[in-house]
């Protein structure tokens, strides 16, 4: 199945969406960062050690995104 290009600005707010389902998860700051042919999700370490369980559903949302979405050139 052929990925879906999209921008970093409009997977960041998807990303964002899916983190609002996890309690206090929707407040983590996440940034998306091209890597090679692919891309990478980076939070905020403040964030965090804040909400900890959070980097778990970060790592869970990336590997589900990432076999939807490639980034636009």
């Amino acid at each position: 199945m052929a990925k879906i290009r999209i921008s970093s600005t409009d997977l960041v707010w998807a990303f964002t969406e899916k983190l609002k389902s996890f309690e206090n998860c929707g407040k983590v700051a996440v940034a998306i960062i091209p890597a090679g042919r692919g891309w990478i999700a980076i939070a905020s370490q403040k964030d965090l050690a804040a909400h900890p369980r959070c980097a778990k559903h970060v790592e869970q949302i990336q590997k589900q995104l990432r076999e939807i979405y490639v980034l636009k050139e």
